[in-house]
């Protein structure tokens, strides 16, 4: 097992008594973009029959898109994996995770600065290039509500202590937008590993005809540098594993996968 993983996964950790979770999200609601409005998950536990839990698992939704049936497993988790694909399950997306000092320096000339209120709009329309983009790869969706759930959660970064929202800037324009979270407001995923503190990148954009040049390397080298010097013990990120520019891009700047997202969507198939 990879050593970043929680403590809870230690060989005497008790198993779960009941692995089965079901939530159901409003469609206008930021979580509606990441995932299926109803979603079966699983939680996976190394010394659990993964076989049989997926055999008797009780799933709704017949031939539903908008159902998802989800479990989450170590990456390294190879005998996982292997059940998984034989019940028609897709890895599709991965928490990745950094060290401090690991990556590369892109060697960039992008200008970086802090994203202002003046920048909110600029700031979304990536978000939203972004979010349509990484849509074609099974997880994320791009609905009627997501540019406004996104622009309430840009506008809202402004309100930390602390500088968190990075645009870049190509001879004047804008052309690539990073924010992350930093520890304390990234308790919400600080589970996933036994390092502390916790940083999570939330969004690395490039506008499309910018890409290619340099511009994600230098924001992603300012954040590191900014979360290194700041002391974070590790720093996490999602990103669709089948997405070709996202997966060698972020192990190029020093992640690994630490946690898989297999589903299957619709949950049931008829």
């Amino acid at each position: 097992m990879d050593p970043l993983l929680p403590d809870a996964l230690l060989p005497h950790f008790p198993t779960v008594d009941d692995p089965y979770a079901f939530a159901e999200l409003p469609e206008d609601s930021l979580g509606a973009t990441w995932g299926a409005l109803r979603t079966h998950s699983l939680t996976w536990h190394p010394h659990a029959d993964l076989d049989d839990q997926l055999r008797h698992w009780a799933l709704t939704g017949t031939d539903d898109h908008e159902t998802a049936a989800v479990v989450t497993v170590p990456s390294r988790a190879v005998t996982a994996a292997e059940v998984l694909v034989r019940h028609g399950f897709a890895p599709l997306l991965v928490v990745a995770a950094r060290l401090p000092g690991r990556g590369r320096d892109g060697g960039s000339t992008a200008k970086i600065r802090a994203m202002t209120e003046a920048d909110v709009d600029v700031a979304v329309e990536l978000n939203l290039e972004t979010v349509r983009f990484d849509g074609r790869f099974g997880m994320v969706n791009a609905r009627p509500s997501t540019a406004a759930r996104l622009r309430e959660h840009i506008a809202s970064l402004l309100d930390r202590d602390e500088p968190c929202a990075w645009l870049a800037e190509h001879e004047g324009e804008v052309v690539g937008c990073l924010y992350y979270d930093l520890p304390g407001h990234s308790d919400w995923i600080a589970g996933r590993t036994s390092v502390r503190p916790v940083a999570y990148i939330g969004l690395l954009g490039v506008r499309e005809d910018a890409r290619g040049g340099g511009i994600g390397a230098a924001l992603a080298d300012h954040a590191h540098d900014r979360l290194d010097a700041a002391g974070v013990g590790v720093t996490l990120l999602h990103h669709a594993l089948p997405n070709p520019l996202s997966t060698p891009f972020w192990y190029s700047h020093g992640y690994r996968p630490l946690w898989t997202t297999w589903q299957r969507r619709p949950a049931r198939r008829s």
